[in-house]
């Protein structure tokens, strides 16, 4: 963030105290001007809908803080704090946990937001018939009972971290589902006042929020044409924030007084290539570790992402200067630039060629990362094709997980928060792309997740990590940070480490 710098020439301020105070004797002192109240954030994305269940793309996570509230909530910190959830405890199985719920809650139109409307979204969520991310995190809910202010929830299986996941059920009222996008009720700081899908959206304060009403009174999302487009309206005014900005504008911007670069203090944003396990030549671990070698994290980052990151040198979800990563002590391999061992491990894997599958247009970082692979595995005499696609076939060829794909490197995000419970739990079985069907690591990860001691859990963790660090699941360059920018005298906003950007608790000076 940039913060403005002010001179300190005496003789100068001198003179201005003397001018005011002549002009304080003739003329009324100007009013203060008002604070301004509605917010303008643009993008050159849409919003196509506002069920927060089954989110669709990354920009849509920007509503969650300032429409819908959860049982808890992610801190500025990184850590868990309640929301409406006053405080919650488990047992000492991890099997069972009761959550204590603020009395008086409502949604915006002012029905009651009790244990029985969380129960209801909570079993929603977990309805095989429901499309959602959020699933996986809470299948090992068995059973969901609301009396008064108390929710209970039954688990048929430990987990220490159902708090953290329960960060992600956003509080909607069930019933509104079937017509959601018209005006749904809100249960966070804001409510809907216009929508119309993949071009705006304008909220406005909710007043029957049970937490502390916003300073402002609007929030208006507005879809740009293209990165320049929004660029120039943030330099010229027009918009208060920019979702996304682009890494190439980073640097002119953070030199501009009038603006700020937002940005998370410790990026979880992972950069994950995924090729498929099941067929050749990336069912040959020797082929997947000769890529590993041949990966130079660091020009990578340079080249892609501007620098704005950090290189992952053990080649797992969890980055290097995470408190959570196992690293040498634990037996991981550190994957350094070495383009001999990776020519050696091509020539036994019998691998001469394969296929980089890229996004045409919207993503140019993928494209930088396939060419300086490219170029540094030509130099060993290993030839790399570079085929990029518009975005609709990109994902149709590996997602969902289960889907073949031979032959092909595919560059993709994950983006997770720190803690590896909702990051390495990408690569259970029928989770990841890449079809890494491993019963020891979903083995090694249910334990640790149902390890309740926090140091003891992190050395499970170690266990299952080891197991991603020597098989190469998937290779993970990087970390980087997804940046965003704003008007300098916007105030509140944050960054979470997966790139979610947060207004609920902004203002403007």
């Amino acid at each position: 963030m940039n913060l403005s710098k002010f001179s300190s020439d005496k003789k100068f301020l001198a003179a201005v105290v003397a001018v005011g105070m002549i002009f304080t004797l003739t003329t009324a002192a100007a009013p203060a001007q008002a604070a301004k109240t509605t917010l303008v954030v643009g993008s050159t994305q849409g919003i196509p809908q506002l069920n927060p269940i089954t989110r669709t793309f990354a920009y849509d996570q920007t509503l969650y803080g300032v429409l819908w509230s959860a049982l808890t909530k992610w801190k500025p910190d990184g850590s868990i704090g309640p929301d409406l959830a006053k405080s919650w405890k488990m047992n000492a199985a991890g099997t069972q946990w009761i959550f204590d719920l603020r009395t008086g809650a409502k949604f915006s139109d002012g029905s009651a937001m009790d244990a029985k409307a969380v129960k209801a979204v909570i079993e929603y969520t977990i309805d095989p018939k429901t499309v959602t991310q959020e699933s996986n995190n809470l299948k090992m809910i068995s059973k969901v009972t609301a009396s008064g202010s108390k929710l209970t929830i039954d688990l048929s299986a430990p987990n220490s971290l159902l708090h953290v996941a329960l960060s992600g059920v956003k509080i909607l009222k069930v019933n509104e589902v079937p017509t959601f996008n018209v005006k749904p009720s809100s249960s966070g700081p804001f409510m809907v006042k216009d929508f119309s899908p993949n071009v705006s959206l304008t909220i406005v304060r909710n007043p029957k929020y049970f937490g502390v009403a916003s300073k402002l009174t609007e929030i208006k999302f507005v879809k740009l044409s293209d990165p320049t487009a929004a660029v120039t309206a943030l330099r010229s005014g027009n918009i208060d924030v920019m979702y996304q900005l682009p890494l190439g504008d980073a640097a002119p911007l953070k030199r501009d007084k009038k603006l700020q670069i937002l940005a998370s203090k410790s990026s979880t944003m992972s950069v994950t290539w995924e090729y498929d396990l099941t067929s050749a030549p990336f069912n040959n671990l020797k082929a997947r570790q000769a890529v590993a070698y041949a990966t130079n994290r660091a020009a990578i980052l340079k080249a892609a992402y501007k620098g704005f990151g950090a290189v992952t040198s053990y080649n797992t979800i969890v980055p290097d200067n995470s408190i959570w990563q196992c690293g040498s002590a634990a037996g991981l391999t550190k994957y350094t630039f070495d383009l001999q061992k990776a020519k050696a491990l091509f020539a036994e894997a019998g691998l001469k060629s394969f296929t980089w599958w890229g996004v045409s247009g919207a993503l140019p970082e993928f494209d930088a990362m396939g060419q300086v692979l490219q170029a540094d595995l030509k130099s060993i005499g290993i030839d790399m094709k570079i085929e990029n696609n518009e975005v609709g076939t990109w994902a149709a060829k590996f997602y969902p997980a289960g889907l073949t794909y031979p032959n092909i490197l595919l560059p993709n995000y994950q983006s997770v928060p720190a803690e590896p419970g909702f990051s390495m739990n990408f690569l259970l079985s029928g989770r990841a792309e890449s079809n890494w069907n491993s019963k020891a690591y979903d083995a090694a990860f249910a334990k640790a997740l149902g390890t309740m001691d926090e140091k003891k859990r992190k050395a499970a963790w170690c266990d299952a990590m080891l197991m991603e660090n020597k098989e190469l699941p998937l290779i993970t360059p990087l970390v980087f940070s997804v940046l965003h920018a704003a008007q300098a005298n916007v105030r509140g906003a944050w960054v979470e480490g997966t790139g979610t950007l947060h207004l609920e608790g902004i203002s403007i000076k």
